[in-house]
């Protein structure tokens, strides 16, 4: 791709890397005692066993009670509805017909984010939706957009039209609609000014080291203290379905042979200052919905708070595109038109996309091992360990590590 240097010069930067599968939140080390407990009770089993096919719905639960402390435009014409496949994460989101429209129903995890941080969220929200699909939260009827309810925080925010298929009608036109939807929220964001409560998330700054840089090494060292119980864990959790057990023994083998090559590329930038902003770190395929050619819906920002630019065009091109240099390219140089990108952060952008790949292994290991895959298929887990395998072992080959 071409982009621009400090002095404006225009260099040519070549692309050879790979997107990554799952969003790399920091994994919080799991007790002792409760990860024996998951390694007993999580054949998927409180869901019977991997071997069945069977996919667990949202818990039957009556919304009524917190549905009425918003007004009479809001209140369900029907059922509420939950999402006809939930994800692995069993999140906590239901859809309802109402006067307004379609309204989605969302539960935030408990414990979870703090309640400062997800209200300066709504803010930042309300600051990009002028040029970006985002759901803004609605008001209560006594002015709060979040509300507790059953030891729970809750939201009620429209439902974004569209569907993620992306990969099911890709285009280049498509890839650079992706691309600019990007880059107008990373432009807007970047104006935006937060209370001094919520700057610690979603401030900016002109020079300052990418939060996700020492996470990632962080992770890395959390799991080389604990490995090899790990993958025992997860082996024994899939139980006998053989497509889980090939890919997480093939998993374990590329991530020993990857993570130290991985640990100095991360340290190789640890260093580096960026200018850092609101970013949504985990936008990718599924959080894109499209009508037509156009994204009509940038959703779950959940995970958004301050970093390098980097951290969600690694993400989102990887899941787009995957090994696909012309759409890395594409992408890539869009952005720059688009909202800049130096050198430094087109480097950022291939350390964080190669880390992100060799260590989503090791987060769906994780996973498995403590208990934190709460819904699904055999099937549907099965293939995505194998879509993860195949991913590091592309990249293994590609850098030497084979």
């Amino acid at each position: 791709m071409s982009t621009r240097d400090g002095l404006g010069n225009v260099a040519i930067v070549p692309i050879d890397t790979t997107g990554p599968l799952s969003c790399l939140h920091p994994v919080v080390p799991v007790p002792e005692e409760q990860c024996q407990q998951a390694a007993r009770t999580c054949r998927l089993p409180a869901v019977n066993s991997l071997k069945a096919d069977h996919l667990m719905t949202h818990s039957e639960i009556d919304l009524s009670g917190l549905l009425r402390l918003w007004d009479a435009s809001c209140q369900p014409n029907g059922p509420a509805q939950p999402p006809s496949q939930p994800g692995f994460s069993g999140a906590n989101v239901w859809r309802i017909e109402t006067a307004r429209g379609p309204l989605a129903v969302r539960g935030w995890p408990h414990p979870g984010l703090p309640r400062r941080r997800i209200e300066g969220l709504h803010q930042l929200l309300d600051h990009v939706g002028a040029s970006v699909p985002v759901a803004i939260p609605i008001p209560t009827s006594n002015g709060d957009r979040l509300a507790r309810w059953n030891e729970q925080l809750w939201q009620l925010e429209p439902w974004m039209p569209g569907v993620a298929d992306f990969h099911d009608n890709p285009s280049p036109e498509r890839l650079s609609e992706a691309i600019k939807t990007l880059a107008s929220f990373h432009r807007s964001a970047r104006e935006f000014v937060p209370g001094d409560e919520t700057r610690e998330w979603f401030g900016s700054s002109d020079s300052r080291k990418s939060p996700a840089v020492p996470e990632h090494l962080e992770q890395l060292d959390g799991w080389g203290h604990r490995w090899n119980e790990l993958v025992a864990r997860a082996l024994r959790v899939t139980g006998q379905a053989e497509e889980c057990s090939r890919a997480i023994e093939e998993i374990d083998n590329l991530f020993r042979r990857g993570r130290g090559w991985i640990g100095d590329q991360l340290a190789m930038v640890e260093t580096t200052t960026f200018r850092c902003q609101p970013c949504l770190r985990d936008v990718w395929h599924d959080h894109l919905l499209w009508t037509g050619d156009h994204v009509t819906g940038l959703v779950d920002p959940g995970s958004c708070r301050i970093d390098n630019v980097a951290i969600d065009l690694a993400r989102l091109l990887g899941s787009l595109v995957e090994d696909d240099v012309d759409g890395w390219e594409l992408g890539l140089s869009t952005y720059e038109r688009e909202a800049g990108l130096s050198l430094e952060e087109t480097s950022l952008v291939t350390v964080l996309d190669q880390s992100g790949v060799m260590m989503a292994g090791a987060v769906w290991i994780d996973r498995l091992a403590t208990g934190r895959v709460e819904t699904g298929w055999a099937t549907r887990i099965g293939r995505k360990l194998a879509e993860v395998a195949r991913r590091m072992r592309a990249l293994s080959g590609r850098v030497g590590l084979e």
